[in-house]
């Protein structure tokens, strides 16, 4: 019998009640069918409202293919290859949903992410960000 760790028990609660729950959100700054909308519905669904911010603070125009840091710092959450060895392939080609995931992971796992806590405006970015998005049931 394989022992389960209360971080998958907690993560299996979580999603359940996501799946039942969820409500929609959107991004204000882009049309309501620009694809970027799916991008922020899924990081949405996969950790929330402080996974989206985290992802608009690192790349506030949701660029699948944005590279920073000298060409080193890749795509949605800015992921640098110099410190990420294990980044897939699929990340670099602009799967969004493997780039979500890859940073769902990491961030998940105390990656620590550094534009959320950039100070904007006299407010961290995590927090100056919140008003950019709407929810609807």
């Amino acid at each position: 019998m394989q022992a389960i760790e209360i971080t998958d028990v907690w993560d299996v609660l979580v999603r359940t009640w996501t799946e039942y729950y969820w409500v929609k959100i959107t991004h204000d700054g882009f049309n309501y069918n620009d694809p970027k909308q799916k991008y922020v519905q899924y990081a949405y669904k996969l950790w929330w409202f402080e996974f989206v911010r985290m992802i608009e603070c690192e790349n506030g125009n949701w660029d699948l293919f944005a590279k920073w840091d000298g060409g080193d710092a890749y795509w949605l959450c800015q992921m640098n290859k110099r410190y990420h060895k294990d980044i897939p392939q699929a990340y670099y080609d602009g799967v969004w949903q493997v780039q979500l995931e890859y940073c769902y992971q990491k961030w998940r796992w105390w990656t620590k992410f550094y534009w959320p806590s950039r100070i904007v405006k006299w407010v961290k970015c995590s927090e100056y960000v919140k008003d950019r998005f709407t929810f609807v049931e």
